[in-house]
């Protein structure tokens, strides 16, 4: 029953903070709402028996892409903000939700057995990476996902290096460098 409240909890902080990231209107907000609900969508993984798969989309989602995006957005809108709303209406979402969240996350911590038992089967690096890398015949066919994912990271990255250098030559932007 724990765990149903639990779901449902973590189910309606990832969908509001997916509306919220549709409504903002500063794309930093939106970001922030975005890796909330990656966190969530974390929290459900674990309710599901996936702690693996929570913690990659965690340190993955979460902290890589999301530091990407925050890193890109913050390079192409090159300083135009002169002044960042401190909070507008998507806040008044995402400010409680991530307090709720902590609140679930704390919960669990004070509730959750901390003992260790030597008796579960755990994986291992070799395991993993069997699983993942088989390039049998017959294998899942994960190393290609892993390849295509890698590409198109790789593309992302330069498209907006491409698009950043491409707004800093522009001719306005000299001309406001030379006035400084």
């Amino acid at each position: 029953m724990l765990a149903l409240i639990y779901f449902i909890i973590l189910a309606v902080i990832a969908l509001g903070a997916a509306v919220c990231v549709f409504l903002s209107r500063h794309p930093l907000y939106g970001a922030l709402s975005l890796v909330t609900s990656m966190v969530a969508l974390a929290g459900i993984y674990g309710l599901v028996g996936s702690p693996f798969l929570g913690v990659i989309q965690i340190m993955v989602y979460a902290g890589a892409i999301m530091m990407l995006v925050t890193f890109v957005i913050m390079v192409l809108n090159g300083a135009r903000d002169s002044k960042t709303p401190m909070f507008d209406k998507v806040s008044l979402f995402v400010l409680p939700a991530v307090l709720l969240l902590a609140g679930v996350v704390g919960f669990a911590f004070v509730r959750a057995p901390l003992a260790f038992d030597a008796t579960a089967l755990r994986g291992s690096v070799s395991l993993t990476s069997e699983t993942l890398f088989n390039m049998a015949q017959g294998g899942p066919g994960y190393f290609l996902l892993f390849e295509v994912l890698g590409l198109l990271l790789l593309s992302a990255m330069v498209a907006a290096v491409l698009l950043a250098k491409k707004r800093l030559g522009t001719v306005e932007s000299e001309n406001t460098e030379e006035s400084h």
